[in-house]
């Protein structure tokens, strides 16, 4: 099956090759599915990951549940509603929300 996305672990591998994620307070900016957060997550310390669309936000909660992940806050919404002083971030990811 084709697929318009790169094999599982390849993104989070050549983030890793600039940045560590270890340890790190991440927001991910156009996280759909969840498909890359739910990859990611049991590197970092906690991630808040926001997209526009609820019906991916659904299914990214619904992934999160069945796997057990707990350092993910999966927020609908746009970088836009974000309070200007909110909690620190570490690292910002922006992967194909552009």
């Amino acid at each position: 099956m084709l697929s318009a996305y790169p094999p599982d672990g390849f993104e989070r591998r050549l983030i890793e090759r600039f940045v560590s994620l270890r340890r790190k307070r991440v927001l991910e900016v156009g996280c759909g599915d969840g498909r890359l957060t739910l990859q990611y997550a049991a590197a970092a310390s906690s991630v808040l990951a926001i997209d526009p669309d609820p019906p991916s936000i659904d299914e990214a909660r619904w992934q999160q549940e069945a796997r057990r992940i707990h350092n993910i806050d999966f927020r609908a919404g746009s970088i836009e509603g974000l309070p200007e002083r909110g909690a620190p971030f570490d690292i910002a990811l922006f992967s194909w929300s552009l």
